[in-house]
């Protein structure tokens, strides 16, 4: 799979597709998989219940000692209805309204800065001027520079700009928070996951711009809410670095050729595990699936251990795959 970049623009354009579509692209790519939004066939009360709303395996299910794998709280009777399921998280997964994120218009951080009387128009226009010279680093990093500004002004005003509070570094806990996301995430998306408070909101620090996509994802994976905020750059790399040399869970990595694939992977893996517990989310375009192999939680946090979760985070070759689901 090619290393995330550093800076994703993409969930800024939401992409949309009509019914029709839609309808072709999963008959195209599913082939002999069931169509997730066909008719589903009630279940008997009297057989356990099969997380495939459209498994017909009826009395079958009377032979089968299975108890794992587990997605997302649902028992898979057999392999091809893990598929099932599988296919059916990653369909709900990219027609997920939050998973693109919208765009939403800022005020320009020089305007930002300037309004609050903390730079002048002709320091703007010479941080400006520097940074369409250079052709690379932003505006903040240029008035700093400059020393038309220090560090915390420039973050305060990124905050306003993205309507989110100011950070504290400390207390930070790296080996604990190891495992509130994968390490690739910390290093690509630029988040750090700094603390839980009450084992029931989990503090996430960004560097400059806050990653929607990635709160809501991370939300949805571990069950907690997250107040997403700002850290002064400094001490956001420091942390980061931290978070970066802490031993964290388990991550495979790859590039499915196509749907198939990606939901070929999915399974086989959850099938490998017998994941007891497991859940698949969407951040950008990627999916995230997590295992968890046990129960054991960091007593301070509430988190998982590392060593009892592993990931697979899993890209398309095929871009117009992704871009073809509703």
């Amino acid at each position: 799979m090619p290393v995330l970049t550093k800076r994703l623009r993409d969930w800024e354009n939401p992409r949309s597709i009509t019914a029709e579509a839609a309808a072709e692209a999963r008959a195209a790519v599913y082939g002999g998989l069931s169509d997730p939004l066909s008719p589903i066939k009630p279940a008997s009360a009297l057989l356990p219940q099969c997380g495939n709303a459209r498994c017909r395996s009826g009395w079958m299910k009377l032979w089968r000692s299975r108890q794992s794998p587990v997605l997302e709280g649902k028992w898979a009777c057999s392999q091809a209805c893990m598929q099932e399921m599988v296919l059916a998280a990653i369909l709900r997964e990219a027609g997920e309204p939050g998973s693109q994120g919208m765009h939403q218009h800022r005020v320009p951080l020089g305007l930002v800065m300037l309004s609050r009387g903390v730079i002048t128009q002709e320091q703007l226009r010479c941080a400006l001027d520097a940074q369409r010279k250079a052709g690379t680093g932003r505006l903040g990093e240029w008035l700093i520079r400059q020393k038309a500004a220090d560090e915390e002004q420039v973050t305060r005003a990124l905050s306003a700009q993205w309507n989110c509070p100011v950070l504290l570094g400390a207390p930070h806990d790296p080996v604990a928070m190891a495992a509130a996301f994968p390490r690739l995430f910390v290093d690509s998306f630029g988040a750090v996951p700094l603390r839980v408070a009450g084992r029931q909101l989990l503090y996430v620090a960004f560097e400059d711009r806050i990653d929607r996509c990635l709160v809501l994802a991370v939300e949805r994976m571990l069950g907690l809410k997250v107040e997403a905020g700002l850290l002064n750059g400094s001490e956001f790399r420091h942390l980061q670095r931290q978070m970066l040399r802490a031993v964290s869970p388990i991550i495979r990595l790859l590039e499915a050729a196509n749907m198939r694939g990606l939901v070929h992977a999915f399974a086989a893996m959850l099938e490998e595990r017998k994941a007891v517990r497991s859940q698949i989310v969407r951040i950008h375009d990627y999916f995230w699936l997590r295992i968890w192999r046990g129960a054991a939680v960091d007593s301070t946090s509430g988190l998982p251990v590392a060593g009892e979760v592993e990931d697979m985070v899993c890209s398309l070759a095929e871009r117009d795959a992704l871009q073809a689901l509703p």
